[in-house]
């Protein structure tokens, strides 16, 4: 009898204490596998963002002596020492590069959907860059590159709309989670440079540029500083 005593099994106590044992440590590990989770879509997130903002400095840089609105390909296109921009053997001043327009018109792709160039120029040019945003939102091209333009700077203008602006990458979570890019023009001159002046630029201009990406509803903001051109004086 005492031999048989010892093999009777569990009593209902010990299987109640272990039991809560079991079930605490499944609490703490499907807690453990929700973090884990929320960590990876936020790690996959950031690295997104990373990769989309240096797309646009390559993209700026990789276009820095292209010409915004003309096409090099048809029109007779010199560009100066100094930044001066000839086209078919006249000089135009309404021409300028691609850095230039950057710096005359901001960037911006609010959250959620909505995409706008903040323009600081003619209203000619606001008028025609506003019946150009109409147009490409009552008729959403399929893909990023489904509006092509006779220009460079053009085309990547649109895909930075089409990727930022439509939400196709990067997940929004709230209204701070903004894009945007702003150039800045410094020199030592008000006339060359009325916003931004250094007497320590002696030349027509150095173009910095800055690209700011919210996440998460703005907690996590990503930036990037590059220089985009620079511009010798004759």
């Amino acid at each position: 009898m005492k031999k048989f005593k010892n093999i009777l099994g569990l009593t209902i106590l010990e299987g109640l204490v272990s039991t809560a044992v079991v079930g605490i440590g499944f609490i703490a590990i499907l807690q453990m596998v929700n973090y884990s989770v929320q960590s990876i879509d936020t790690s996959g997130e950031r690295t997104k963002a990373n990769y989309l903002v240096s797309m646009m400095a390559e993209d700026v840089i990789g276009h820095r002596d292209s010409i915004y609105g003309i096409d090099s390909m048809v029109d007779k296109v010199v560009i100066g020492i100094d930044g001066t921009v000839t086209v078919n053997e006249e000089e135009n001043e309404s021409a300028r590069k691609f850095s230039d327009h950057l710096a005359q018109a901001e960037f911006f792709s609010g959250a959620c959907g909505s995409s706008a160039t903040l323009a600081a120029i003619s209203d000619g040019d606001k008028d025609q860059d506003t019946t150009q945003q109409n147009n490409n939102n009552s008729n959403p091209p399929s893909s990023i590159y489904g509006t092509q333009f006779k220009d460079g700077p053009s085309n990547k203008e649109e895909k930075w709309k089409q990727v930022f602006g439509e939400d196709r990458y990067l997940k929004c979570r709230g209204d701070k989670d903004i894009k945007k890019m702003k150039m800045y023009k410094i020199c030592r001159w008000t006339d060359q440079c009325p916003n931004y002046s250094d007497a320590a630029v002696n030349d027509n201009g150095m173009y910095v540029g800055r690209i700011q990406v919210n996440l998460n509803n703005g907690r996590k903001r990503k930036f990037l500083y590059f220089q985009a051109d620079y511009n010798t004086r004759k």
